[in-house]
């Protein structure tokens, strides 16, 4: 007599029957994807400002409490005025301050090395992850620049800018002037003013390389203008060059820097944790307030 050969218990049946029937139905209420992750470090928030808590003037500081700033080319005559205001309001304070660039200033920030970074960009998403407050202090114009002494003696258009720094033109003969060769003097990508630039300039485009591309070993502005001669173009926050008698700073667009129709203008900001010290709340709120916003203006 053949064996006949018993199946699986009917019970197997039912639970692949449900197990089968629960799948299709999250397959069905779920459209076949899957779920999204998000990484962090990976943040993709825009790089905009944190709102940046009120903070209250106070009336005195302790004798011996410090301050310490470091940052941006761009805020180193209103850092330098700010902090001599600052110390005549408040006697006893040590106020030092420094001017290495925007990005140096913020990491120096994160590194417990300073207590204020003076930033000409927004901080990016990630920096907001971390903790860091930005206020605004002041507005700049972004100037373009060119030696006293160089023979074009016109303007720019916004398209000829982008094809300039792109490396697509060469010769200033390209944009009216003599044929006289073009060189680049670019900023050092720690500056502020730098991401600024290529972001409102460039669009997402890479700057330029080559023999007439000339990018700055550190974040210093004077050696940027003396590099300028009598054929080059550069970039600066019309605040620190407009007494220059060096250099010039081209129309663009029609408009010149420092007018109300001038389309590059730039946001410049203090930077904090918050568990700052009370001397640097201080300085930043005496910064944002009256006395701050004075020098500012007359800045």
């Amino acid at each position: 007599m053949t064996q006949s050969k018993s199946g699986p218990p009917p019970i197997v049946y039912i639970l692949a029957l449900l197990l089968l029937g629960g799948g299709g139905y999250y397959w069905y209420t779920n459209q076949g994807k899957l779920p999204s992750v998000s990484l962090p470090g990976n943040s993709t928030a825009s790089p905009a400002t944190t709102t940046a808590p009120a903070i209250p003037l106070p009336d005195t500081l302790p004798a011996g409490s410090s301050v310490r700033i470091d940052g941006s080319t761009s805020l180193a005559r209103f850092n330098k005025r700010l902090g001599e205001a600052f110390v005549k309001q408040y006697p006893g304070v040590n106020y030092s301050w420094k001017a290495n660039g925007s990005g140096k200033g913020i990491t120096a920030l994160m590194q417990g090395e300073v207590d204020v970074a003076a930033s000409s960009r927004p901080l990016s998403g990630d920096e907001q992850l971390k903790g860091l407050i930005a206020v605004p202090v002041k507005n700049d114009s972004i100037a373009i620049l060119v030696g006293k002494a160089n023979p074009f003696t016109g303007g720019l258009t916004t398209d000829q800018l982008r094809d300039i720094f792109t490396g697509k033109i060469t010769n200033w003969s390209q944009v009216g002037g003599p044929p006289l060769p073009l060189r680049v003097v670019n900023r050092n990508p720690s500056s502020g003013t730098y991401r600024l630039f290529a972001d409102a300039v460039l669009g997402g485009a890479d700057f330029g390389t080559g023999s007439h591309f000339t990018t700055m070993s550190k974040d210093v502005t004077t050696e940027l203008l003396q590099r300028l001669g009598t054929n080059g173009i550069g970039y600066a926050n019309y605040s620190e060059i407009e007494s220059q008698k060096t250099i010039r700073a081209l129309p663009l667009d029609g408009q010149t820097p420092g007018t109300d129709s001038y389309a590059l203008v730039s946001t410049l900001y203090y930077v904090y944790k918050p568990d700052a010290s009370e001397a640097a709340k201080a300085l930043v709120a005496y910064a944002t307030g009256p006395a701050g916003k004075a020098i500012a203006a007359s800045n």
